[in-house]
C-alpha cells in the first residue's frame, strides 16, 4: 500500500487559503477559500490597501516576485495588516521559503487570533515540513473557528493517517464528505485509509466514487491515477 499512499499525498497537495473575506476566487496555483476575518471597521492607509490589491493582482498573473514586493510594502505601511502577512506567507510557501511562511502566518495569528486562513495555511506548511502534531493542532483550531471547513477536516485526516491513526483519519474524512458530498479527494483518501485498515469493500467503493467524481469534473490525470490504485487491490 505504500505506493498508493504516496500517490494520495501527491493528489491532495497544494491547498492554501487566502485572507479575502467571504469570497472564493481562483488565482495562480493556489486554492482559495473564504476566511471570514474582515474587521467590523477596516481603516487602513489607502497606500497599504493599494499595495495589497496590487499584490493579489500580481499573484493572479503568476508574478510572485512582484507580489512579494507589494505585500512587503503593504506591511511596511501598515504593520498590523494581517491579511498581507497571510498573502506574503502564501507566496513564500509557493517559492519554498517554508520557515519564513510559518513566521508570517504566526504574525497574522497574533494580530488576529480568529483568522481561519492563517491557522489552516500554517497547518499546511507545518505538514510539508513533517511537523504533523502541530499541523493537526492548527487544523483543529481552523475547524473550531469554522466547523464547515471541509478542507481542514480532509487535511487533518491526511495527518492522522500519516501518523498511523486510520480510524481517526476515516472519521475526519467522513466529516469532510458530510459537508461536501462531491469531495473527490476525501473519498480517495478515505478509501486508502480503509485499505490500510483492511476494509477492502469500503476502500473499493470510495475509490470508485472518487474516480467517477474526478472524471465528471474533467480531472483525467487524477481519474487515471485513482484507477491505478483500484487495480492494485
Amino acid at each position: 500500500m505504500a505506493r498508493n499512499l504516496q500517490l494520495a499525498a501527491w493528489l491532495a497537495v497544494g491547498t492554501i487559503a487566502i485572507s479575502i473575506g467571504g469570497q472564493q476566487q481562483a488565482t495562480c496555483a493556489l486554492t482559495l477559500a473564504p476566511s471570514y476575518q474582515q474587521a467590523t471597521v477596516d481603516i487602513r492607509p489607502v497606500a497599504a490597501t493599494e499595495q495589497y490589491q496590487d499584490g493579489l493582482t500580481a499573484v493572479a498573473a503568476g508574478n510572485l516576485n512582484q507580489a512579494m514586493s507589494n505585500f512587503d510594502r503593504a506591511i511596511k505601511l501598515d504593520p498590523r495588516y494581517f491579511q498581507a502577512y497571510i498573502e506574503r506567507g502564501n507566496v513564500k510557501t509557493e517559492v519554498g521559503d517554508l520557515a519564513s511562511a510559518v513566521a508570517d502566518y504566526t504574525t497574522a495569528i497574533t494580530l488576529n487570533p480568529q483568522s481561519v486562513a492563517a491557522y489552516y495555511n500554517r497547518g499546511t506548511v507545518l505538514s510539508k515540513t513533517g511537523r504533523h502534531q502541530l499541523a493537526i493542532a492548527d487544523y483543529n483550531t481552523a475547524i473550531r473557528l469554522d466547523p464547515q471547513y471541509a478542507q481542514a477536516y480532509m487535511n487533518r485526516g491526511n495527518e492522522l493517517d500519516d501518523l498511523g491513526d486510520s480510524a481517526g483519519a476515516i472519521s475526519s474524512y467522513d466529516r469532510a464528505i458530510q459537508i461536501r458530498p462531491d469531495y473527490a479527494l476525501a473519498y480517495l483518501n478515505r478509501g486508502i485509509a480503509h485499505g490500510r485498515s483492511g476494509h477492502r469493500p469500503q476502500a473499493i467503493a470510495d475509490l470508485q466514487l472518487a474516480a467517477k467524481l474526478f472524471k465528471q469534473t474533467g480531472q483525467i490525470d487524477r481519474y487515471n491515477r485513482t484507477l491505478q490504485i483500484i487495480k492494485s487491490f
